[in-house]
């Protein structure tokens, strides 16, 4: 550095404003012996804003390349060169609001104001945005900036795709988008990040994703979906398989459709999270015409559905295996899925449910006063009249369950009763709770059973006893027996307790369930 600088720097230093601004222009710039060293050329300048604020901003929005100015968080700076004036400014500032938000029209104003002050760059972008397609205007800007030597188009093209990304605006995204991928010149990983970006939000705002090549689109997904990304992943899995993605064309993938790449792309993204996945898998590996039809993987990818919290999953797993259930427990288990479905407003799990439970006469407004009625006279006998009332029991099941070890979270199990011999009349049940109300009625008598087992157990008697009691409570209330129990033939009993029975019986509102 030259005498001359040397005491340049130290009129700046002392304060001097115009030895500050032309300091700060010099480093920015990096000539007449000073090193390019933006940093110091800010700060030189911002001392030099606080008594010339027009000169050190059109130093700065002049000699600082626009993509580093906006970087430096200089934006107050550009706007104030630009209405002051400066038709480099205003012509940078053009571009720059045309990244950030085209449709509002005020990028072309400044830069039309830029070429009226005689600027070549801002005249030759109004020219090409004259006959650029809305899509293509802001790579019609950038590129005519870019030549003439005004900014770095590719570097403000990803200012632009990630203030619109950060903004969730789709329309200014792909814009901006489609300009980068143009001026890049080859696809990065970056660029490859926001397409996939710009495909979700798409999908978020149910919108088609419009003006980005589709080549760049299926190369950016498979791209990150081979990295790891579980949303391109999940996105490229569907389409290989020929599932419709919302908001990507169909033909996007058409000619290159893949089973078993698209099923691993389905398997990498729901072991990465993406629950959803699961159930495509389910679907795909369950049909029988489609290469990778394998029914034992479809049961596992069914199962992890279901235990993700997915309600179409639980509710078909539910079906099929209470279709199959040879076992008490196997109708448990059945149970437990549908009924957790039907708890998320499943409601072709709620048919199934109630297809297991016997219905009975009369409202429940009748019953709850006969049972008030019995409640004074015998509090054991009601509490089962109650439970017998919301799960529709038999006048044997409902005298003879245990509440307390039959109490499921999804309902009821009528365990098998010992004093009776035929097997079709004593074999176990499990009965589903339809209302939340039938759940509460099952919790409330298991607890009265619970607390006074001991005293319950004598007072209560045997089943001929409860049996007794109960006819002889009845005939001097005058209460009809048909309120709280179902009256059924033993093969009626028989088609809730096996499988193939009861899917022959409920064959409609099964074969929905499957089917929707």
């Amino acid at each position: 550095m030259r005498r001359q600088e040397i005491r340049l720097l130290a009129q700046a230093r002392q304060g001097d404003v115009r030895a500050r601004c032309e300091v700060g222009r010099r480093y920015l710039l990096g000539v007449d012996g000073f090193a390019r060293h933006p940093a110091s050329g800010i700060e030189h300048l911002r001392q030099a804003a606080l008594s010339d604020p027009a000169a050190a901003a059109t130093i700065l929005a002049e000699c600082l390349p626009l993509h580093e100015l906006l970087e430096a968080g200089q934006h107050e700076a550009l706007a104030r060169a630009a209405t002051n004036g400066s038709p480099t400014a205003q012509a940078r500032f053009g571009a720059w609001l045309c990244t950030r938000d085209y449709a509002s029209g005020e990028g072309r104003r400044w830069l039309s104001l830029a070429a009226a002050a005689g600027h070549a760059g801002a005249l030759a972008a109004l020219n090409a945005l004259a006959v650029s397609p809305p899509e293509g205007a802001v790579l019609a800007v950038l590129r005519t900036l870019d030549a003439s030597g005004d900014l770095d188009g590719r570097a403000l093209a990803r200012i632009g795709t990630a203030q619109a990304r950060e903004a969730g605006d789709l329309q200014q995204l792909t814009r901006c988008l489609s300009a980068a991928l143009a001026l890049a010149g080859s696809l990065t990983a970056e660029l490859a990040d926001d397409v996939v970006a710009a495909v979700r939000l798409a999908q978020v705002a149910r919108l088609p994703l419009r003006g980005l090549d589709l080549e760049a689109v299926r190369e950016s997904l498979e791209q990150r979906a081979a990295h790891g990304d579980q949303d391109a992943a999940f996105i490229v899995g569907r389409a290989l398989c020929g599932i419709a993605v919302d908001g990507l064309p169909a033909a996007l993938f058409a000619e290159h459709q893949n089973m078993r790449k698209g099923t691993a792309f389905l398997l990498r993204a729901a072991d990465a999270g993406c629950d959803e996945a699961w159930l495509h898998l389910y679907r795909l590996h369950a049909d029988h015409r489609l290469s990778v039809a394998n029914p034992p993987m479809a049961r596992f990818f069914l199962e992890k559905a279901a235990l993700c919290g997915q309600a179409e999953a639980q509710r078909k797993l539910g079906a099929l295996l209470l279709r199959s259930a040879a076992t008490i427990a196997e109708s448990e288990q059945a149970i437990h899925w549908l009924h957790a479905a039907a708890a998320q407003g499943d409601g072709h799990a709620a048919a199934l449910q109630r297809s297991l439970v016997l219905p009975l006469a009369g409202s429940d407004a009748e019953a709850a006063w006969a049972a008030s009625q019995a409640r004074a006279a015998d509090p054991w006998l009601a509490a089962r009249l109650a439970l017998s009332r919301a799960f529709g029991l038999t006048k044997l099941e409902a005298l003879s369950v245990d509440p307390v070890e039959g109490l499921r979270p999804w309902g009821l199990v009528v365990g098998r009763n010992p004093f009776i011999v035929q097997a079709r009349l004593s074999a176990p049940r499990a009965i589903p709770a339809l209302s939340a109300e039938a759940m509460q009625t099952a919790e409330r008598v298991s607890a009265l059973f619970q607390q006074l087992r001991g005293d319950g157990a004598g007072a209560e008697g045997d089943l001929r006893n409860r049996s007794l009691r109960q006819r002889r409570l009845f005939e001097r209330l005058g209460l009809d027996e048909a309120l709280f129990f179902a009256d059924v033939s033993s093969m009626t009993l028989e088609a809730l307790r096996l499988g193939a029975k009861w899917a022959h019986r409920a064959r409609l509102p099964l074969n929905e369930a499957l089917a929707a």
